[in-house]
């Protein structure tokens, strides 16, 4: 019996963008049922996309292969071993004939008809072992296709499940960002619009509203921000804006300030390190 390796089937994982909601039109305030003139701050499902985007998780995908692609490929592998166990079998009937010719030549027999009965008896029973080992190898190019088509749907629901789960986390960091950045940015309370609108509405960018910590400063020792929030940030940024937000330049004076007060001057000084500027 012909010794059948092992089917091993690798796809590596390929990035795949996640997709992500459009943020609605009208995203912004119109000020209708508030107080009078509307606010720059943007609208929850602005800021929700936003953190989407700031927070984009890793993916990957998975294409199984087609059932006629796994046929052939497991068949280009299987089939050349049965074939040399048929030609084998062949070339025996082939040797017992020869030797039967020679014998009955040696002993004056010829083409008598015993020697074309035994003839017979060897190309039925060459026959019964060629058709035993197609049959056979028809079974296990069966059995392992379905092994590999199995292994294959068993990989997608893994893949699959890790992806939910990575989307899952990330439309939960999202969400619980853009809950504070809204909050922060005037709607909690609904007393900022109005005279004060143009302190909420200064024109900066959003990633600046999220170096601010994430949740307003309460009073209460200041916005609360940890490492790896503030170095997923950073990350973002390019060179030159670090160059500004490090020296605390214009719209990242308090964003500087939020982040050094927040982590100490350990982690600032590490952040730097790991995200230096131009």
């Amino acid at each position: 019996m012909v010794k059948k390796p092992p089917i091993r089937l690798l796809t590596p994982p390929i990035k795949n963008l996640f997709t992500r909601p459009a943020a609605s039109d009208g995203s912004q305030a119109s000020g209708s049922g508030g107080g009078g003139g509307g606010t720059n701050a943007p609208s929850f499902e602005a800021i929700f996309s936003e953190m989407l985007k700031r927070y984009l998780p890793e993916t990957v995908t998975f294409e199984p292969l087609d059932e006629d692609v796994l046929r052939e490929t497991i068949s280009n592998w299987l089939r050349p071993a049965y074939d040399q166990a048929i030609r084998s079998r062949q070339e025996r009937t082939q040797r017992q004939n020869a030797e039967l010719d020679a014998d009955a030549l040696a002993r004056g027999m010829g083409t008598s008809t015993y020697v074309t009965d035994v003839k017979d008896r060897a190309f039925r029973s060459e026959a019964q072992d060629v058709g035993a080992l197609e049959g056979d190898y028809a079974s296990t190019l069966a059995g392992q296709l379905y092994d590999a088509m199995r292994a294959q749907q068993e990989t997608k629901i893994e893949v699959d499940m890790f992806n939910a789960e990575q989307i899952n986390r990330a439309r939960e960091k999202a969400a619980a960002a853009a809950q504070a950045l809204y909050g922060a940015s005037g709607h909690g309370g609904g007393s900022h619009a109005g005279a004060n609108g143009g302190s909420q509405g200064s024109g900066s960018p959003l990633i600046d509203a999220m170096l601010s910590g994430v949740r307003p400063d309460t009073g209460d020792g200041g916005a609360s921000l940890d490492y790896r929030t503030a170095a997923n940030l950073l990350s973002r940024l390019t060179p030159e804006q670090r160059k500004q937000f490090y020296a605390g330049e214009g719209a990242y004076a308090s964003q500087n300030a939020a982040i050094l007060n927040g982590l100490g001057r350990a982690e600032y000084e590490r952040l730097k390190a790991q995200f230096p500027a131009a």
